[in-house]
């Protein structure tokens, strides 16, 4: 008898984990996210009287295309598998992946630069969820969602793996500091609601935001509309950052991607990022890029508090103090 009461407990906890798996196994935007509303929804679903008659596929089923329907219409032309997310997010404006690493996620856009970097997908603040402060992927609101702008700048906290929070991250970034990662995975997808477009990396590089800490420069990577004259300059910039040649073009009429997230790498007073730029893909392009070609840059320009550190002359000391310029 004893063993029964044990079975009829078990059963039904078993059945609903199951479904809860298949929760996490379908909807990608909602890994490894302990306080899922719609988790929440399911086990709320499988607790009720009306799913005791229903297999677990079916619950799970009715979960997602109750959530979906009261999605009244959504944006013309927008991709088929965006729309459940879209469902259940508005703020949502494309999906970012990196192929051979664990970015896989939503990216959001409100109308500031602050909203997203408290507030999760389902627009919780750390209060609301018990859980570290770290918001949501998100596109910069300067830049454009139907299609692509310049620059498109996309940021991001950064957690450490055993903070159980991968996707809504960019901690995959980190390991790009490495140039195997990059030329195991040298590929960035962003896909806007309506288009997925492919952008193949050509620099990684560390940058501070505060002028005081490099002779009162601060350089501007994140301004989504330079114009082409102006992007000779930033480019220049950005070579000399590189913490490796990575043997990928980048041109002045190129519109390129770029990833920016917190690292202290020049230690905690000092304001740094640490950002990953890929270019789109030309036309008829290989996705493949040539490792001979990919070498340290041992001499790449770090911020004057470094040099000062280490006691070493600063080698851009007189360089060109590059402005962004819109088109």
């Amino acid at each position: 008898m004893k063993s029964n009461k044990i079975s009829m407990i078990l059963c039904p906890i078993f059945a609903a984990l199951s479904v809860l798996f298949i929760v996490l196994s379908v909807m990608n935007f909602t890994k490894e996210s302990p306080e899922n509303p719609l988790k929440a929804k399911a086990a709320e679903y499988l607790l009720s009287d009306e799913a005791q008659t229903d297999a677990p596929a079916a619950a799970l089923e009715k979960v997602i295309s109750n959530n979906m329907k009261a999605q009244e219409s959504y944006p013309e032309g927008i991709l088929e598998e965006l729309k459940q997310p879209y469902s259940i997010n508005n703020d949502l404006v494309g999906w970012l992946s990196i192929p051979g690493t664990e970015m896989d996620t939503a990216v959001l856009q409100s109308d500031d630069n602050f909203h997203y970097l408290v507030k999760d997908f389902y627009g919780r603040t750390t209060v609301e969820t018990s859980s570290t402060n770290y918001g949501n992927i998100f596109l910069d609101y300067r830049c454009q969602t139907d299609e692509l702008s310049k620059n498109m700048v996309i940021h991001g906290h950064t957690t450490g793996r055993a903070s159980g929070i991968p996707k809504q991250s960019f901690r995959s970034l980190y390991d790009f500091r490495d140039k195997q990662t990059f030329i195991d995975s040298p590929i960035i997808k962003y896909s806007t609601l309506y288009k997925e477009y492919t952008f193949k990396i050509c620099a990684v590089f560390l940058s501070t935001t505060q002028k005081s800490d490099d002779n009162g420069y601060f350089f501007n990577y994140i301004y989504p509309d330079m114009s082409e004259n102006n992007m000779v300059g930033y480019i220049d910039q950005v070579k000399q950052r590189m913490l490796y040649e990575t043997g990928v073009s980048l041109e002045p009429t190129d519109k390129i991607i770029t990833l920016s997230t917190c690292i202290y790498d020049y230690g905690k007073s000092v304001d740094t990022r640490l950002v990953i730029v890929g270019r789109l893909l030309h036309e008829g392009e290989s996705e493949s890029i040539d490792a001979s070609l990919v070498k340290d840059n041992p001499d790449y320009r770090r911020p004057q508090v470094w040099y000062n550190s280490h006691g070493k002359t600063n080698p851009y000391i007189n360089a060109e103090k590059w402005q962004p310029a819109a088109n």
